[in-house]
């Protein structure tokens, strides 16, 4: 399912702010558990718990527009413990685009070298967009840099591609309060977009009208 949030437990002894360790991935959790689903006219919400913190997440599908608006309060209160929203989208993606200060930088989504498989996680500014040939979709976000791209294989041999967007990590050093409280943070999956939609988007959701 789309926007399905995960959490990464790391090693204790690698939770410096500025070091993310690759095996992060070794051990997830999946948030699928519900608190409650509020449905609306215009908007589904959701509430969600983990330890002692708890997380409200809006979504929005405006009207005319092929995307999904997503809202998410979190109240956060874990410590060594990365939050990242999940997107696995049925796109076959050889390489991601991500918005830089002036324009885009491509990355692989393989691991084929030593160097690819050291991307494993990867900073974007206002969107991040992965595509395959005449077909994309894209990530925007207001608030966050963080970003990973895999690819996967399906029972019947197609490939996807999934991307996450870093929401919070709770370091303990130098700050063993880092990211406890609370936090908004909006993002928008944007379907069927191109580049030039993908900036499109990112501006919009940065700088509301």
């Amino acid at each position: 399912p789309a926007n399905l949030l995960q959490i990464h437990p790391d090693h204790p002894n690698h939770w410096d702010a500025w070091d993310i360790d690759g095996f992060y991935r070794h051990n997830t959790h999946d948030l699928t558990e519900l608190d409650t689903l509020d449905v609306h006219d215009h908007t589904v919400v959701i509430h969600r718990s983990h330890g002692t913190s708890t997380i409200t997440q809006t979504l929005a599908i405006p009207a005319g527009e092929k995307r999904i608006d997503i809202t998410t309060d979190i109240d956060w209160h874990e410590s060594e413990k990365l939050l990242k929203a999940t997107f696995p989208l049925d796109v076959h993606a050889d390489r991601s685009a991500s918005e830089t200060q002036f324009g885009h930088v491509m990355r692989p989504t393989h691991t084929n070298t030593s160097w690819d498989a050291a991307r494993f996680e990867i900073c974007a500014h206002r969107y991040i967009h992965v595509a395959e040939p005449g077909y994309g979709h894209t990530l925007v976000n207001d608030s966050t840099y963080g970003h990973d791209v895999t690819r996967h294989t399906r029972d019947d041999g197609a490939t996807t591609t999934t991307v996450r967007l870093s929401l919070l990590r709770a370091p303990r050093f130098p700050d063993p309060d880092t990211d406890h409280g609370h936090h908004t943070l909006r993002y928008a999956l944007c379907v069927g977009a191109d580049i030039t939609e993908s900036a499109r988007q990112g501006y919009r959701i940065n700088l509301p009208t």
